[in-house]
């Protein structure tokens, strides 16, 4: 097993073994892209210097811009996009969407963003990655794709945005539209720990649920209508997180704490759904 390889199977065991069954260059791939959004999102929540994160996000442009031009990448990660990736007729467009996305958030923490840029944001954090996977593993045509890039990211970012919100809000961040904030008659201006505590945040999340609920809805159908069995690893985590969006829905969205989990018994049943849907593991 490659060294990148490890690293799946240790911080995401389900992408892995849901990827088990794919010829080794879309492993090799799908294995990669996984490691680059990491490392994004590790550097976005991590408590370097704003300085030194921007530092490294202007890097990673111009090792984008390396790997297009077909000149040596100075990164591990970058050798293996270029290695792994390139083969499945990646465009430079959505790394650099992703780039964009995730450097909204860094080096200054994404606080209370307008719907535009929110949407901005989920599209290069989220739609673009789970488009990427879709189209390394997937044989759908190219438009439903992206639409199920759409619908799936979507619904993954905004339940993992309302399942986070406290240790967010810890860290500074706040990724709830200003729009929804003003509906739920939170008053501008409050610091990000002011709005963890106000009595209307539930308000907000309940326009952020329903954002999900329907991307959700949007997902399944397309599923349904464009059944194939090698989006098994985004099927999986579709799965997953719908399974955390219940446990929220369920108990009421003024509830915060603790976060929604699953037991490991439940996600390995889940994964074997996945693997093997003509079974019923009760």
């Amino acid at each position: 097993m490659s060294s990148i390889g490890r690293l799946v199977r240790k911080n995401h065991s389900a992408v892995f073994w849901c990827t088990m069954h794919y010829p080794k260059a879309k492993r090799e791939a799908v294995y990669t892209l996984y490691a680059l959004f990491k490392h994004f999102d590790d550097l976005s929540s991590s408590t370097l210097p704003e300085k030194n994160k921007a530092e490294i996000f202007a890097a990673w442009r111009r090792e984008i811009t390396n790997i297009y031009d077909k000149k040596v990448p100075s990164t591990d990660i970058g050798r293996r996009i270029y290695k792994n990736c390139l083969r499945f007729k990646l465009k430079k467009e959505c790394f650099e969407e992703i780039w964009q996305g995730f450097a909204m958030d860094c080096p200054k923490a994404l606080f209370c963003p307008t719907l535009a840029d929110f949407d901005q944001y989920c599209h290069g954090v989220a739609e673009v990655p789970c488009y990427l996977l879709l189209k390394i593993i997937a044989e759908f045509d190219d438009k439903t794709t992206e639409e199920l890039g759409q619908s799936i990211g979507r619904a993954v970012e905004v339940t993992q945005i309302l399942k986070n919100i406290k240790e967010d809000a810890l860290g500074g961040h706040i990724y709830i539209p200003q729009e929804f904030l003003n509906e739920a008659e939170i008053e501008s201006g409050l610091s990000a720990k002011d709005i963890l505590i106000h009595k209307n945040l539930y308000k907000a999340r309940l326009c952020m649920a329903e954002l999900a609920r329907q991307s959700f809805q949007k997902a399944y159908k397309l599923l349904e209508e464009h059944n194939n069995r090698n989006s098994k690893p985004v099927v999986y985590m579709l799965n997953l997180y719908h399974a955390y969006f219940e446990q929220m829905d369920k108990r009421g969205w003024e509830i915060i704490s603790p976060k929604p989990e699953l037991r490991i018994k439940d996600r390995i049943k889940m994964i074997y759904r996945v693997l093997f849907p003509r079974y019923n593991f009760k």
